[in-house]
Protein backbone atom coordinates (compact mmCIF):
# COMPACT_ATOMS: atom_id res chain seq x y z
CA UNK A 1 0.00 0.00 0.00
CA UNK A 2 2.66 2.79 0.89
CA UNK A 3 3.77 4.12 -2.73
CA UNK A 4 8.04 3.89 -3.26
CA UNK A 5 8.84 7.66 -2.51
CA UNK A 6 11.99 8.48 -4.35
CA UNK A 7 13.62 12.11 -3.46
CA UNK A 8 14.11 14.47 -6.18
CA UNK A 9 17.02 16.27 -6.11
CA UNK A 10 17.45 19.56 -8.01
CA UNK A 11 20.96 19.57 -9.60
CA UNK A 12 22.55 22.34 -12.27
CA UNK A 13 25.22 21.72 -14.05
CA UNK A 14 28.77 23.05 -14.15
CA UNK A 15 29.05 26.31 -17.04
CA UNK A 16 32.48 25.33 -17.10
CA UNK A 17 33.08 21.40 -17.16
CA UNK A 18 29.10 20.10 -17.38
CA UNK A 19 29.51 17.79 -14.21
CA UNK A 20 26.31 18.47 -11.55
CA UNK A 21 26.87 20.04 -9.19
CA UNK A 22 24.31 19.10 -6.16
CA UNK A 23 22.49 21.89 -3.72
CA UNK A 24 24.98 23.18 -1.08
CA UNK A 25 28.05 22.36 -3.32
CA UNK A 26 29.66 24.88 -6.15
CA UNK A 27 29.75 28.48 -6.51
CA UNK A 28 28.28 31.16 -8.41
CA UNK A 29 30.21 33.65 -10.40
CA UNK A 30 28.27 36.97 -11.25
CA UNK A 31 30.02 39.14 -13.93
CA UNK A 32 29.69 42.99 -14.89
CA UNK A 33 27.09 42.71 -17.19
CA UNK A 34 25.12 40.13 -14.74
CA UNK A 35 25.07 37.20 -16.60
CA UNK A 36 25.76 34.34 -13.41
CA UNK A 37 27.86 31.17 -14.29
CA UNK A 38 27.98 27.97 -12.23
CA UNK A 39 31.21 26.49 -11.01
CA UNK A 40 31.62 23.28 -9.44
CA UNK A 41 35.30 24.27 -7.86
CA UNK A 42 37.81 26.18 -8.01
CA UNK A 43 39.41 24.45 -10.59
CA UNK A 44 36.96 24.96 -13.09
CA UNK A 45 36.36 28.66 -12.28
CA UNK A 46 39.83 29.75 -12.61
CA UNK A 47 40.07 27.62 -15.81
CA UNK A 48 37.32 29.53 -17.16
CA UNK A 49 38.31 33.16 -15.91
CA UNK A 50 41.41 31.79 -17.66
CA UNK A 51 39.52 31.78 -20.96
CA UNK A 52 40.44 28.29 -21.17
CA UNK A 53 39.01 26.29 -24.01
CA UNK A 54 36.72 22.99 -22.01
CA UNK A 55 36.66 21.18 -25.44
CA UNK A 56 40.32 20.71 -25.27
CA UNK A 57 40.78 19.48 -21.96
CA UNK A 58 40.06 16.13 -21.48
CA UNK A 59 38.47 16.06 -17.92
CA UNK A 60 35.43 18.18 -18.99
CA UNK A 61 31.72 16.92 -20.11
CA UNK A 62 32.28 19.20 -23.17
CA UNK A 63 35.62 16.97 -24.37
CA UNK A 64 34.19 13.91 -23.54
CA UNK A 65 30.87 14.41 -25.26
CA UNK A 66 32.71 16.12 -28.65
CA UNK A 67 34.85 12.39 -28.53
CA UNK A 68 31.95 10.18 -27.85
CA UNK A 69 34.03 8.76 -24.90
CA UNK A 70 32.06 6.47 -22.33
CA UNK A 71 28.60 6.69 -23.72
CA UNK A 72 26.28 3.47 -23.45
CA UNK A 73 27.01 2.36 -26.98
CA UNK A 74 30.51 2.33 -26.78
CA UNK A 75 30.41 0.25 -23.93
CA UNK A 76 28.50 -2.77 -25.99
CA UNK A 77 31.02 -1.90 -28.55
CA UNK A 78 33.77 -3.55 -26.71
CA UNK A 79 31.88 -6.13 -24.94
CA UNK A 80 31.13 -7.69 -28.62
CA UNK A 81 34.41 -7.02 -29.45
CA UNK A 82 35.69 -9.64 -27.12
CA UNK A 83 33.40 -11.80 -27.70
CA UNK A 84 33.69 -12.02 -31.73
CA UNK A 85 36.18 -15.21 -32.35
CA UNK A 86 38.12 -15.66 -35.56
CA UNK A 87 36.51 -17.24 -38.26
CA UNK A 88 38.82 -20.17 -39.96
CA UNK A 89 40.18 -19.01 -43.27
CA UNK A 90 38.41 -20.15 -45.96
CA UNK A 91 39.13 -18.35 -49.26
CA UNK A 92 42.13 -16.90 -51.31
CA UNK A 93 43.45 -13.11 -50.75
CA UNK A 94 44.60 -11.15 -53.69
CA UNK A 95 44.79 -13.70 -56.02
CA UNK A 96 46.43 -16.58 -53.71
CA UNK A 97 44.47 -19.79 -53.65
CA UNK A 98 43.98 -21.16 -50.12
CA UNK A 99 46.87 -23.69 -51.16
CA UNK A 100 49.52 -20.67 -51.38
CA UNK A 101 48.33 -18.90 -48.23
CA UNK A 102 48.66 -22.20 -46.38
CA UNK A 103 52.15 -22.82 -48.15
CA UNK A 104 53.12 -19.09 -47.20
CA UNK A 105 52.13 -19.86 -43.53
CA UNK A 106 53.95 -23.22 -42.84
CA UNK A 107 57.14 -21.75 -44.99
CA UNK A 108 60.28 -21.46 -42.71
CA UNK A 109 62.53 -18.45 -42.03
CA UNK A 110 65.73 -20.10 -43.93
CA UNK A 111 63.75 -20.57 -46.88
CA UNK A 112 62.44 -16.48 -46.92
CA UNK A 113 65.94 -15.64 -46.17
CA UNK A 114 67.43 -18.25 -49.02
CA UNK A 115 64.49 -16.57 -51.52
CA UNK A 116 65.92 -12.85 -50.45
CA UNK A 117 69.76 -13.46 -50.94
CA UNK A 118 68.58 -14.96 -54.56
CA UNK A 119 66.98 -11.68 -55.08
CA UNK A 120 69.63 -9.53 -54.10
CA UNK A 121 72.44 -11.59 -55.70
CA UNK A 122 71.03 -10.98 -58.98
CA UNK A 123 70.32 -7.35 -58.82
CA UNK A 124 73.70 -6.36 -57.31
CA UNK A 125 74.92 -8.72 -60.59
CA UNK A 126 73.00 -6.52 -62.61
CA UNK A 127 74.27 -3.29 -61.10
CA UNK A 128 77.93 -4.60 -61.57
CA UNK A 129 77.52 -5.30 -65.07
CA UNK A 130 75.57 -1.88 -65.70
CA UNK A 131 78.52 0.00 -64.38
CA UNK A 132 80.85 -2.01 -66.16
CA UNK A 133 79.59 -0.99 -69.87
CA UNK A 134 79.39 2.46 -68.44
CA UNK A 135 82.88 2.23 -67.94
CA UNK A 136 83.52 0.80 -71.77
CA UNK A 137 81.75 3.34 -73.37
CA UNK A 138 83.17 6.42 -71.33
CA UNK A 139 84.70 8.63 -73.69
CA UNK A 140 88.54 9.34 -72.36
CA UNK A 141 88.88 12.56 -70.46
CA UNK A 142 91.45 14.88 -72.38
CA UNK A 143 94.79 15.58 -70.60
CA UNK A 144 94.59 18.69 -68.18
CA UNK A 145 97.97 19.79 -69.65
CA UNK A 146 96.67 20.68 -72.76
CA UNK A 147 93.98 23.12 -71.24
CA UNK A 148 96.14 25.37 -69.39
CA UNK A 149 95.95 28.56 -71.31
CA UNK A 150 99.41 30.94 -71.08
CA UNK A 151 99.79 31.83 -67.42
CA UNK A 152 96.58 30.83 -66.49
CA UNK A 153 95.56 28.21 -64.65
CA UNK A 154 92.92 25.79 -66.04
CA UNK A 155 89.43 27.01 -65.11
CA UNK A 156 90.68 29.91 -63.11
CA UNK A 157 90.88 33.67 -63.45
CA UNK A 158 93.94 35.49 -64.36
CA UNK A 159 96.04 37.08 -61.19
CA UNK A 160 96.98 40.76 -61.31
CA UNK A 161 100.03 41.72 -60.18
CA UNK A 162 100.37 42.76 -57.15
CA UNK A 163 101.61 46.58 -56.42
CA UNK A 164 103.98 47.37 -54.21
CA UNK A 165 103.16 50.43 -52.76
CA UNK A 166 99.70 53.14 -52.96
CA UNK A 167 98.65 54.44 -55.83
CA UNK A 168 100.35 58.27 -56.83
CA UNK A 169 103.00 57.70 -53.85
CA UNK A 170 106.53 56.09 -54.82
CA UNK A 171 108.14 53.65 -52.44
CA UNK A 172 110.98 54.18 -50.25
CA UNK A 173 113.68 52.36 -51.77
Amino acid sequence: REAALTMVVKTESCTFSGFRIYPGHGMTYIRVDGKSYKFINGKNEASFLMKRNPRKLNWTMFYRRLRKKGTQEDQLKKAKKRTMASSVMSRGIAGLSIEDLKAKKTETGDKRKAQRDATLREVKEKKRKEQDEKKKNAPKAAPKAAAQIKGKAAGGPAMKPARSSAPGKTSAR
